[in-house]
């Protein structure tokens, strides 16, 4: 008994040191794109800031009008906090046309396309916007956002620590973390926190809903999954429908004897009566500010539905580049080989946690895809003509890393042991991880230079060089940077392919049952199972 006592104290001192160096690693990570970036750097960043401030200044339900591109909707923010961006959509620009932003207080009542937006968020971001409008306000605000999302992504961590049999789940961590993650994570916009949730609701649920249900149900698990789910609900109008696909594809089967089991847990109660709350009361918001009314993006020729539906296929293309990252204001596509390595890496891990997947996993997995690429494929078709192209690859990042998180996690279970974990890790980690600093620094090139050539000479892709230059210096970013990815890389090192240690500790006291159910789909398995 006292051993016992030890070793899961010995656990809890790990995990914590574990949870504490990947929020590290991840804050610097994220943090280093909200210094790099200037003022609006990323998109729609300043229609999101005015919404902020307005919304700690008590603007939290402005009447929603016809504001910009007829939907959004009038706030009054300092003078300071509104700029006119020169240089978006237009990457020979550099940021140099710009005024930054000032400490100038003189209340202005200017439009916002963010106005209508589910004032949750803007709650957290909003107040040093107000307090120290001008950079350092911006800096602050941009940093807690980078704190909240690095926040979920060391919890996400922590899970697979705990729980995930080799730490592959770790290693699907870092793949959905991709360039654009990071860049939205950094910037005072809803969809970078969205994204997070997304990763650490399925961080979280695949090992407390995939692992067979003889295996304890750990409350701590829940709770997190309760937590991103509720932050996924909230934010933005696609929350409810994110949270519906993603939590039907991770309870699956939706046995009565399961669905018996579950209810008879008062936790699991209790987090659903919370997250009903929150989602009738995010839908009602919706519902009453019409916050699913984007605007008016048509183009000037109307579309059949073949034609639409083709127009919107041939458009693929470019939502999985932008699940990696087309960065700044979309108008910078990074490097040809880090699309095709990135892709590559996702794709593998993908596609192994198919073939070593069993049909109930196959169908988890066709949901996540139903709900992340068919159906807003589906939904952009039917109001091509009516909103024009508004979705975007970022947008489809909350439900569509279960597919990578899931698939690493099948692997483990299914049929990866140890050692090809390890491998696995190194290999995707020690390419991955390097990619970050390329991104980072080849959009501070276009920020701080604009990049006029198709092919570039060394010195035009300096990062340390230009016109124009983040107002913490060129240098502090790129440093920032090598410290998160060096911490983070180290933990992925030291860690994948030993056993989790949730599991090992629990096993030692005789609480987890290892031995899982046969196979149906993989008669080796079976056959092993029945000698």
């Amino acid at each position: 008994m006292v051993g016992d006592q030890n070793n899961q104290a010995l656990v809890r001192r790990r995990v914590r040191r574990y949870g504490l160096l990947a929020f590290v690693g991840f804050f610097f990570m994220i943090a280093a794109w909200s210094l790099a970036a200037p003022y609006d750097g990323t998109p729609d960043e300043q229609a999101h800031i005015i919404r902020a401030a307005g919304v700690d200044s008590g603007q939290v339900a402005p009447a929603p009008v016809a504001a910009s591109h007829g939907s959004g909707a009038f706030q009054t923010v300092p003078k300071g906090l509104v700029r006119t961006n020169c240089w978006a959509y237009d990457q020979t620009k550099s940021a140099a046309c710009a005024t930054s932003p000032s400490a100038d207080r003189t209340p202005v009542t200017v439009p916002t396309g963010a106005g209508r937006y589910n004032p949750v968020f803007y709650a957290l971001v909003g107040w040093p916007l107000r307090l120290w409008p001008g950079w350092p306000g911006v800096l602050l605000a941009r940093l807690i956002c980078a704190a909240a999302s690095a926040a979920l992504f060391a919890g996400a961590f922590v899970s697979a620590m705990r729980w995930s049999r080799f730490r592959l789940l770790a290693v699907g961590l870092v793949a959905v973390a991709t360039p654009m993650t990071l860049q939205m994570s950094s910037a005072v916009n809803p969809s970078g926190l969205e994204i997070a949730a997304g990763i650490a609701l399925f961080a979280s649920g695949v090992p407390l809903f995939m692992r067979p249900d003889g295996e304890r149900f750990d409350r701590r698990l829940l709770w997190q999954v309760a937590i991103a789910a509720a932050i996924l609900a909230t934010l933005r109008a696609a929350g409810p429908l994110w949270l519906a696909f993603s939590a039907l594809a991770l309870l699956l089967p939706l046995r009565p004897s399961r669905i018996r089991r579950l209810w008879g847990i008062g936790a699991v109660r209790w987090c659903l009566a919370g997250l009903l709350v929150v989602g009738v009361a995010g839908v009602g918001w919706t519902v009453v500010q019409k916050a699913t009314d984007l605007g008016d993006f048509r183009h000037t020729v109307w579309l059949s539905h073949g034609q639409a539906t083709w127009a919107v296929l041939q458009q693929w293309r470019e939502y999985t580049d932008e699940l990696v990252g087309v960065m700044s204001w979309l108008d910078l596509r990074l490097p040809a080989f880090l699309y095709i390595i990135w892709e590559l890496a996702v794709g593998a891990l993908i596609l192994a946690g198919v073939v070593l997947s069993n049909r109930l996993d196959r169908w988890r997995l066709f949901v996540v895809f139903l709900g992340g690429a068919v159906v807003p494929t589906l939904m952009q078709i039917k109001y091509v003509n009516e909103q024009g192209f508004v979705t975007q690859g970022r947008y489809l990042l909350p439900v569509l890393v279960g597919l990578v998180l899931m698939a690493a996690f099948i692997m483990e279970e299914r049929g990866v042991g140890a050692g090809r974990a390890r491998t696995i890790a190194r290999l995707v980690a020690g390419t991955l991880l390097p990619l970050q600093i390329v991104a980072l620094g080849y959009t501070m090139v276009r920020w701080q230079h604009g990049i006029t050539k198709s092919y570039p000479k060394a010195h035009e892709l300096n990062p340390l060089a230009g016109p124009w230059h983040p107002v913490v210096g060129s240098l502090t970013p790129l440093l920032v940077e090598v410290a998160g990815l060096v911490v983070v890389g180290a933990l992925l090192w030291r860690t994948v392919g030993r056993p989790a240690t949730e599991l090992s500790s629990l096993s030692a006291a005789g609480q987890v049952e290892h031995t899982r159910e046969a196979d149906p789909d993989r008669p080796a398995e079976a056959a092993m199972a029945g000698a």
